[in-house]
């Protein structure tokens, strides 16, 4: 058996979201600064960007084909 709808008392859902919110503590914002390095992880330093040197149409072939095989097109 199902039960009657209810009526969406909106002004009293807002309350209670309003509530909620007041509730919660603000989070504190993080200083913009160095990370703190740490000493088990080695230090990386940066990629040179790939550059692709495949042929512009084959490109648009297998990303239309990519697009047909996940439903976009």
């Amino acid at each position: 058996m199902e039960s009657a709808p209810r009526k969406l008392d909106e002004e009293a859902l807002d309350a209670a979201i309003a509530d909620i919110l007041s509730q919660e503590e603000p989070t504190p914002v993080m200083e913009a600064g160095p990370v703190p390095l740490r000493p088990e992880f080695p230090v990386l330093q940066p990629q040179e960007p790939l550059v692709m040197q495949a042929d512009p149409g084959l490109s648009k072939v297998l990303r239309q084909k990519w697009a047909q095989l996940s439903g976009a097109a």
